[in-house]
């Protein structure tokens, strides 16, 4: 735990202003002013749903509001939140009170949108972890199992080591999909291979086709897949096709799909090829 501490910054003073007031307010009082708050389509009804079926206090923060000329109150952030709470049959929601008229509505309304901080995929990770949510649990679990780390924090480049996967979306997918063996195998395989600790082995750029190629076909996992990476280095495998595609024409980024299926065409030859 640590305590608020602004270190050597300077301090700011703010304009004089009426403190605003915490309360509990009726749902029923609180009004929405289409001038500038969103309208409930297919996909925000969808996010109502999901924090109704989830809800919890400890997830609630009080809504802003507004005194409306008409009475009641206009809700300048927090729409989402008592649509929620509403379908979940509450009659009153916390809502921090403040003075502001119809266009510092709208001024508040933008300015508390674009302010929100931007949660990383390292920071759901690292929450759910020690929340000890079962699929941050088990992505851990599939990567460490594999000589592997799964990191809960970006880093720069030059501080990155072989063995560190970033590539937390891709391994929680794989992991959510039932293939935390495929995670665990195909990493494991790098490992084993990786005798010179090249830390871009261990990138999404490899990582994506490769564990995609692997969870394909479960008989993958049954092959020397060290022995493989041996006769086909990754790196190899993605600048072919990259030259391939400038050869034929084709200029950009080569489509994942496509490096994907050419890593699973590797390991089908891979599979018949007559051993020593």
């Amino acid at each position: 735990m640590r305590k608020i501490c602004i270190g050597n910054e300077e301090t700011v003073v703010p304009e004089e202003q009426p403190d605003p007031e915490l309360a509990w307010v009726a749902i029923d009082s609180l009004l929405i002013d289409d001038r500038y708050q969103r309208p409930l389509g297919k996909s925000n009804w969808a996010r109502i749903r999901k924090i109704a079926s989830e809800f919890r206090w400890s997830r609630f923060s009080p809504i802003l509001v507004s005194p409306a000329a008409e009475g009641g109150y206009a809700v300048v952030d927090g729409q989402h939140r008592v649509h929620a709470a509403k379908m979940c049959g509450y009659k009153t929601v916390p809502a921090m009170i403040v003075q502001m008229d119809p266009r510092e509505q709208a001024r508040s309304f933008s300015w508390v949108n674009d302010q929100v901080t931007r949660i990383s995929t390292f920071h759901i990770f690292k929450a759910a972890l020690a929340a000890g949510d079962d699929w941050a649990v088990r992505c851990r679990d599939a990567v460490s199992e594999s000589g592997c780390r799964l990191m809960t924090a970006n880093s720069s480049t030059d501080n990155k080591k072989a063995g560190e996967i970033y590539a937390i979306a891709l391994i929680r997918k794989l992991v959510e999909q039932g293939q935390g063996d495929v995670v665990t195998a195909g990493l494991k395989a790098l490992r084993s291979y990786d005798e010179t600790g090249r830390v871009p082995l261990y990138s999404a750029v490899i990582l994506r086709p490769w564990l995609s190629a692997l969870a394909a076909n479960e008989l993958f996992l049954e092959l020397d897949l060290v022995q493989f990476l041996q006769e086909h280095d990754p790196y190899r495998v993605l600048n072919k096709l990259d030259q391939l595609r400038k050869e034929s024409g084709k200029h950009g980024k080569t489509p994942a799909k496509l490096e994907r299926d050419a890593f699973i065409t590797l390991l089908n030859d891979f599979s018949v090829k007559p051993r020593r």
